[in-house]
C-alpha cells in the first residue's frame, strides 16, 4: 500500500444528522427476532443489503427515517426473514463486484454518469429504485464493466494539517520501492515525537501494530462519512484512549512521529484514497494546505492547546 511515510485528509464535511434510537423501546417483538449491531462504517442502506430486505423494512422495524444517525454500538432491529449480516456491502454484491461510497450530493444519475454506467443497470445491482433514498457513506454495488475515473493529482482540502511542523517533503509519487513495490504516499520528515494530528472529522477505523517484518509499522487508517480514508505510518506511539472505531475531530492528535515498520529516519507517511478506492497523489494536497503545522497546535477536545 505504501512505502516509506504514511496518511491523511478530508474531501468532505460530514452533515450532522439526528441520532437514531438503538431499538425501539419496545423491543424487537419476538424474542428469537434477529439484531444487528452497528460496526464502524456501517450505514442502513449496506445493512439492509447485507441482510437481504428492503430498506424501507428495515427503517420500519426500528421505527427511524433513513435521515436518522446510526453509530457502532447501536442495536438494531432486523425484519421478519433477513440474512444473518455477513459483512456489508462488498459481502452483498459478491467478491468479483466493486463498489462505490455514496458522498454527498451524489445521486443515482450522477453516480452512473460517474462510474460509467447506465441508470437502469446501476439500480438493478443494487435492487433498488429511483426512488431509493441515498445517504452520504452508503456504500452500492457496481455493475460489471464499470469504470471510476480517479485524477491522481486531485486536490483535496484538509481541514487541519496532518502533523506539527517543521517538516520537510518532496514530490516521490510512485517513486520505486523495495520488492517492486510503489511509493503511494507523501513523506513529511519530522522531529520524532512530534503530534500527528486528524486531517478531517471521521472515525479511526483501523489500526496496525508495529511488529517484526511490519512495514507501516504503527499506523492508523482514518475514514470520514463519504467512505475517504486517510493512512498515517511508522508512528512512534498512538494518542492515549483511542482505539478503533473511536470517532475523532480535524486537528485532534491521533498520535506521535516515529520510525516503526520499514523507515529509516522519523516521519509521517501520509496517503489519501478518495472513497476508499485507490490512492491519490498527496503531495499536491499537502503542498495546498501549507505542509505542516506551525505555531501553536490545535484546540483539543476539552479545550487545552498543545505545547509545541
Amino acid at each position: 500500500m505504501f512505502a516509506c511515510v504514511a496518511i491523511a485528509a478530508s474531501m468532505f464535511d460530514a452533515a450532522s444528522a439526528p441520532r437514531a434510537s438503538a431499538a425501539p423501546a419496545g423491543g424487537c417483538g419476538s424474542s428469537d427476532a434477529a439484531v444487528h449491531e452497528v460496526a464502524a462504517g456501517d450505514t442502513w442502506f449496506e445493512i439492509a443489503s447485507d441482510a437481504g430486505v428492503a430498506m424501507r423494512d428495515l427503517l420500519a422495524a426500528n421505527d427511524a427515517e433513513a435521515s436518522d444517525a446510526i453509530h457502532p454500538g447501536d442495536e438494531l432491529c432486523l425484519p421478519e426473514g433477513a440474512n444473518a449480516p455477513t459483512g456489508g456491502a462488498a459481502a452483498a454484491c459478491g467478491t468479483t463486484s466493486a463498489t462505490y461510497t455514496v458522498a454527498s450530493g451524489d445521486s443515482w444519475f450522477v453516480i452512473a454518469r460517474r462510474v460509467s454506467t447506465t441508470l437502469a443497470d446501476l439500480l438493478d445491482a443494487n435492487g433498488s429504485t429511483a426512488r431509493t433514498v441515498l445517504q452520504p457513506g452508503d456504500r452500492l454495488c457496481l455493475p460489471k464493466g464499470s469504470v471510476l475515473a480517479v485524477n491522481v493529482n486531485t486536490v483535496v482540502p484538509l481541514a487541519a494539517l496532518p502533523v506539527q511542523g517543521p517538516c520537510w517533503y518532496g514530490n516521490t509519487w510512485q517513486a520505486p520501492r523495495g520488492g517492486g513495490r510503489r511509493h503511494e504516499g507523501v513523506d513529511l520528515i519530522v522531529t520524532p515525537g512530534n503530534y500527528v494530528y486528524a486531517v478531517a472529522d471521521g472515525v479511526l477505523s483501523r489500526r496496525a501494530w508495529d511488529q517484526p517484518g511490519s512495514l507501516s509499522g504503527n499506523a492508523w487508517w482514518l475514514t470520514t462519512a463519504d467512505g475517504t480514508y486517510f493512512f498515517y505510518a511508522h508512528l512512534s506511539d498512538f494518542a492515549p484512549g483511542l482505539q478503533t472505531g473511536t470517532r475523532v475531530r480535524a486537528g485532534q492528535i491521533i498520535g506521535f512521529v516515529g520510525s516503526t515498520g520499514n523507515s529509516a529516519t522519523p516521519h509521517l507517511h501520509f496517503e489519501i484514497h478518495p472513497f476508499g478506492g485507490e490512492p491519490i497523489n498527496p503531495y499536491p494536497t499537502v503542498r495546498a494546505a501549507g505542509g505542516c503545522k506551525r505555531g501553536a497546535g490545535y484546540e483539543q477536545p476539552g479545550g487545552w492547546i498543545p505545547e509545541t
